[in-house]
């Protein structure tokens, strides 16, 4: 009687730790998901508007902070700033929005890409 209860026990302890493991390893995964959801959400001044991975932990960012629109970088390391759009492009997109018009998926920020990265190369960038 006594082997039956001590098992019954251990058992009731094996499930409660997978239960405790399982639990605390969600919680950290769901953790680190919020962190990626809350960059792709519109918050009260700073707004996403297009990303791309371009590799492993390594995106392309189209962000707008009040009137302005940046190019940034992000990798595992940090965050960089590219080039900020001008307000000519901007202005160009925000006209194309309230038109109505649809564009193809990646045209403009594809373009917009271009862009900068003939900017950089122009002022000797890397």
């Amino acid at each position: 009687m006594p082997k039956e209860v001590l098992s019954l026990l251990w058992t009731i302890l094996v499930v409660v730790a997978v239960l405790a493991l399982a639990y605390w390893f969600t919680r950290g995964v769901i953790g680190r998901s919020m962190g990626d959801n809350a960059i792709r959400s519109r918050g009260r001044r700073v707004t996403v508007l297009e990303q791309v991975a371009v590799g492993k932990d390594q995106k392309l960012l189209l962000v707008q902070v009040g009137e302005r629109i940046y190019f940034l970088g992000s990798t595992p390391g940090g965050i960089s700033c590219l080039e900020e759009v001008s307000p000519e492009e901007a202005e160009r997109w925000k006209q194309e929005d309230q038109a109505g018009r649809a564009t193809p998926p990646g045209l403009s920020f594809q373009e917009a890409l271009k862009k900068v990265l003939e900017r950089r190369k122009d002022r000797g960038g890397s």
